[in-house]
């Protein structure tokens, strides 16, 4: 049996970390096989890392997953492998990357031009998608805030509300600055702190409610329900 092939883009660990989970959680483990690398060197001589392979036999699924380094380079590395992706069987193409540093009035701006980047790699019939976690990756995770108090039982919503006034129930996450300084806040509540390290991602990856995420979120968080119907659209 060959299985279907996307190659998905994103531009840092924390990124790779949860939509390999996600992946996983959507098609089913025993259905997908992931393989995770790593873009290393400049923007001119850029050489993958191999990272980890997850074979599972029989798998009607198959996911090549880049961590490019940074958002800078989600576009461009998608541009280069295109046509070694293509030769490989490929179906699709998807990308992720933050929007941040570049204010949220900038975002049709942007999708714009990533659109006419890659509208001439479009030609092969390949579908090529970039989405941007507006602003942080770290939206979504604010938004599934279920995941805060398995980390630790005092940070339910009334207590983040009462010290930080700030009722992630009902906020729209996605037109947060800086996400990820939101959850630097919340986490100092309990004297921790957020860093964008692999033990703290990893931590949340495992903690995030998936089934809450996938049935209710995509009602509210537009770019994450954008990312899902990607990948939805894929595993048919």
């Amino acid at each position: 049996m060959t299985p279907k092939k996307i190659a998905c883009f994103v531009e840092g660990q924390t990124e790779q970390l949860f939509v390999e989970r996600l992946f996983q959680e959507i098609a089913g483990y025993k259905n997908i096989s992931i393989e995770t690398c790593k873009f290393q060197g400049t923007k001119a001589n850029r050489i993958i890392q191999p990272l980890k392979l997850s074979t599972i036999k029989n798998a009607p699924f198959f996911v090549v997953l880049y961590d490019c380094g940074n958002d800078a380079h989600v576009v461009s590395d998608i541009r280069k492998q295109h046509q070694s992706l293509i030769k490989n069987g490929y179906e699709k193409i998807l990308g992720l990357r933050d929007l941040y540093p570049i204010p949220l009035g900038k975002k049709e701006e942007i999708e714009t031009g990533i659109r006419g980047f890659l509208k001439p790699l479009q030609k092969t019939g390949v579908p090529i998608s970039v989405i941007l976690a507006v602003m942080e990756i770290e939206a979504w995770f604010l938004a599934e805030w279920n995941y805060l108090s398995k980390i630790d039982n005092r940070l339910t919503c009334d207590f983040i509300l009462q010290k930080c006034g700030l009722d992630i129930r009902i906020i729209d996450t996605e037109k947060r600055a800086r996400p990820s300084q939101d959850l630097d806040k919340i986490y100092r509540l309990v004297s921790r702190n957020y860093a964008k390290s692999e033990k703290t991602s990893q931590e949340i990856v495992n903690n995030l409610d998936y089934e809450f995420l996938y049935l209710h979120l995509v009602n509210s968080v537009k770019q994450l329900k954008r990312f899902i119907d990607e990948i939805d659209s894929f595993l048919v």
